[in-house]
């Protein structure tokens, strides 16, 4: 794939209102203003003016839908794509209408990582553990991340624990396998498939490993959206988030619209195998994260407020209050609410070396020059929004290993990590970027650390090492053509023309990047369905959906933007998902 170069110095609160916007998917507004151009339509039920026919199911045949009709359009969508948004969609929580843009578009600023598309969903799957986990190299068994817990679970001997939709990777477990001391698994955030392909020459040292471990060429998120609240969630418990209930990173519960973490693990439906098997051994075992915001503790699980459990250890480095999932700050810790829940390790504040690692990333251009790749290393969290993150964050996890005792006895202990460098650099740089290339190989390198300090550390024969991604990364739209929607046109000519009762309240709550939130009881009040909503949503192009300083030639302003635009409760229903009824 031809690479974009960034040379450009990034202002850091351009950086942090990037991150903020993409990785917290807020792309939505409640605007009043004026219409996007489309007429008023007549307040009467109306059929969707899709003409694409259905796509097949998982039997291969084609279900019998009306042409022309919302079923029809919906059934367009290519299967997998489909059962992934299913997968993704609960009804008291999720938005009222469902939104695919054409692939490579995408709705909001920063680089969104958010759909059903192969290049989002495709993610590495590598288990490691000499002893643990066969030789077997590269296995083409389709799997999802819904199927780590259980297989994990099989390895500890677990019998316990039942994902709701995972299915145990049994080629990643060896022959006569007895529980291993210690399983880590890591999270290398917004590393998809896409990333890694990208930059092939930048992860030497985990391509090394693959014939020594198990890796499933076939790995996907299996659902969307594809952020990383929901995706966390689905590692630790095996299930879908239809079934666990984190949907995305603005969700309704009791109606109204809020955050997956903002009450801690509440809203968290289904156990995590760490909730269970910890409880099932008397809390024995020592169960943990390395994280860098509360939406990654999905993986761990709910901590003491799961009956039974106890304060297991939780480490973030998230802003108090932020306005955004994404914020984090300087220093390690966990929020008051949090710490409810899990108990901190404030030690890991005084794990030296950060210094050293940022040195090391303004030395490489051959000067001490306060820059990387041009960028003020200052700007950029004091450089903790640089790769020197990573060899850092690796020595951090080591010392928790080390001062916690993960894989010192006969009881197995479960560590999760999520590194999060590469997830920054895809919303700011791009994934073709350079500075995304610098930050693949500093993990491909401090995986090797970990990897030697595990064999030291917990011994050879001893762990079990899981390297996975929640999703994959953004093309950068000078790579892929892609063309960046504006959610505020969308919103506003939704309301300027379906909402005209002269009261206060707005039909659009919220737009996030596939799918809309919206006040029924209103638009109903209004005289209109969610049909013809989505009928509007369909006809929208390039000029009408533009933001403020993105350019379209004129040849490209009737291009229509969307591939698809339904309400979500149809899907139950379709004739081409009978996974819905499943």
């Amino acid at each position: 794939m031809r690479s974009v170069v960034s040379t450009r110095p990034l202002a850091f609160a351009l950086a942090l209102s990037l991150v903020g916007s993409a990785c917290a998917a807020s792309a939505g507004s409640q605007a009043t203003g004026a219409s996007s151009g489309s007429s008023t339509p007549t307040p009467a039920p109306s059929s969707s003016a899709a003409t694409a026919s259905a796509s097949p199911g998982p039997s291969g045949s084609t279900p019998s839908v009306q042409p022309g009709s919302p079923e029809a359009l919906a059934c367009s969508i290519p299967h997998e794509w489909l059962l992934r948004t299913w997968r993704g969609y609960r009804p008291d929580r999720s938005g009222q209408l469902q939104v695919l843009p054409k692939e490579y578009d995408f709705i909001g600023s920063g680089l969104p990582h958010v759909g059903p598309w192969p290049y989002v969903n495709d993610v590495p799957m590598f288990w490691y553990g000499p002893g643990q986990v066969p030789a077997r190299g590269v296995v083409d068994r389709p799997v999802t991340v819904a199927g780590i817990a259980p297989t994990e679970a099989k390895m500890l001997h677990f019998d316990g624990f039942h994902a709701p939709d995972g299915i145990p990777m049994d080629e990643a477990i060896a022959p006569g396998q007895q529980p291993p001391k210690l399983i880590v698994t890591m999270v290398w955030d917004a590393g998809g498939m896409d990333v890694l392909n990208a930059w092939p020459d930048a992860w030497p040292y985990l391509k090394s490993l693959i014939p020594k471990g198990t890796w499933y060429a076939h790995a996907t998120v299996g659902s969307s959206p594809t952020s990383t609240a929901q995706i966390h969630a689905t590692i630790g418990t095996g299930a879908f988030p239809d079934h666990h209930g984190i949907v995305a990173h603005r969700l309704l519960i009791g109606g109204k619209l809020t955050t997956p973490w903002v009450q801690g693990p509440q809203w968290l439906i289904d156990p995590t195998l760490a909730d269970l098997y910890d409880r099932a051994m008397g809390n024995s075992p020592i169960v943990g994260e390395l994280a860098t915001v509360s939406i990654h503790l999905g993986m761990l699980g709910h901590g003491s407020m799961w009956g039974g459990g106890d304060k297991d250890i939780a480490v973030t480095r998230e802003v108090a209050d932020a306005a955004t999932l994404g914020a984090e700050t300087f220093q390690w810790n966990l929020s008051p609410m949090l710490q409810q829940y899990f108990q901190f390790p404030s030690y890991v504040n005084d794990v030296p070396g950060f210094k050293q690692d940022v040195q090391a990333v303004d030395a490489a251009d051959g000067k001490l020059d306060g820059k990387w790749r041009g960028n003020d290393i200052a700007q950029l969290l004091q450089g903790f929004d640089t790769p020197a993150r990573i060899p850092y964050q690796t020595k951090v996890l080591e010392a928790m290993i080390q001062h916690e005792g993960f894989g010192a006895d006969a009881v197995p202990d479960l560590l999760y990590v999520n590194y999060k460098e590469i997830d920054y650099i895809s919303h700011i740089w791009s994934m073709n970027s350079l500075e995304m290339r610098d930050a693949v190989v500093a993990q491909d390198e401090a995986l090797k650390e970990l990897v030697g300090f595990l064999d030291k550390q917990v011994g050879v024969g001893n762990y079990v090492l899981l390297v996975t991604a929640d999703h994959g990364s953004m093309i950068s739209p000078k790579v892929s053509g892609g063309f960046q929607i504006s959610s505020t046109p969308i919103s506003a000519g939704i309301n300027s023309t379906f909402d005209h009762n002269g009261d206060n309240t707005h039909i659009v709550e919220l737009v996030q990047p596939t799918q809309i939130f919206v006040n029924v009881q209103e638009l109903h009040k209004n005289g209109y369905t969610l049909q013809q909503v989505a009928d509007y949503i369909m006809g929208l192009t390039k000029g009408q959906t533009a933001g403020a300083g993105v350019y379209v030639p004129p040849d490209q302003a009737n291009d229509p933007v969307f591939q698809a635009a339904f309400p979500s409760s149809i899907m139950k229903d379709l004739p081409c998902l009978p996974e819905a009824r499943a």
